[in-house]
C-alpha cells in the first residue's frame, strides 16, 4: 500500500493538484530555504480514490550528507520508523502529529531530497484523518507549519512554513476535497 501512494503521490504533480509554498529549514549551523507541497488528488465517484499529502524538499540535500543520513528515508518502503514531528497552528486552532515517511531523490535542478507524508482516500481512514486534522488550521488564515524530521542518529532536520491569509485560502481550495466528510 505504501508503495502505491508513493507512486501515486509521485504523479500527482503532473495532474496540477498542487501547492507549493517556500519555507526554511536549518540543520546545525546551516540554514536554507525548502519547499513545502501539498497535494489532494480525489476522484467523488462511487469508488472514491485519492491522496492527501504533504511533502518537504530539501534542495542540494548531498550537502547535508555528513550531518544527516537521507539514506535511511529513501525509497517507498523506507522502515527509518516514526521519526517526524509535524505542528501545525492558526489562531487558536493548533494540531500536532508524529509520523513516519519515506522519500526520495528529486530530479529538480537543485537536487532535493522529497520527504513525503501521504493518506488514501479509500482504505486509510486513521490516517487521512490524522493528516487531515494536521492540514486544516493551514486553511484557516495566517499560519504556522513546523516539521522536524529526526535521523536514526544526530541531529534533525527543522523546517518552518508560514502561511499569509492568500496562501491559506489556496490551501482551503485545494484541500478541502480531500478532507473527511
Amino acid at each position: 500500500m505504501r508503495a502505491l501512494l508513493f507512486l501515486l503521490a509521485m504523479m500527482t504533480p503532473a495532474l496540477g493538484q498542487t501547492l507549493t509554498l517556500s519555507g526554511e529549514a536549518r540543520l546545525g549551523d546551516d540554514r536554507r530555504a525548502v519547499r513545502f507541497t501539498f497535494l489532494c488528488s480525489n476522484n467523488a465517484g462511487p469508488q472514491v480514490t485519492g491522496v492527501l499529502g504533504l511533502e518537504l524538499a530539501i534542495p542540494r540535500h548531498a550537502t547535508l550528507r555528513p550531518q544527516f543520513n537521507f539514506d535511511a528515508f529513501e525509497g517507498p518502503d523506507a522502515r527509518a520508523g516514526r521519526r517526524t514531528a509535524l505542528e501545525s497552528q492558526a489562531g487558536g486552532a493548533a494540531a500536532r502529529m508524529q509520523a513516519e515517511v519515506s522519500g526520495s531523490i528529486g530530479v529538480a535542478e537543485d537536487a532535493p531530497f522529497q520527504f513525503g507524508l501521504y493518506a488514501a482516500r479509500r482504505g486509510e481512514v486513521a490516517r487521512l484523518g490524522e493528516v487531515a486534522r494536521l492540514l486544516a488550521p493551514l486553511t484557516l488564515g495566517q499560519a504556522q507549519l513546523s516539521w522536524t524530521q529526526w535521523q536514526p542518529r544526530g541531529p534533525a532536520i527543522e523546517a518552518r512554513l508560514l502561511v499569509s491569509a492568500a496562501d491559506a485560502t489556496r490551501l482551503r481550495a485545494l484541500l478541502a476535497p480531500c478532507f473527511p466528510r
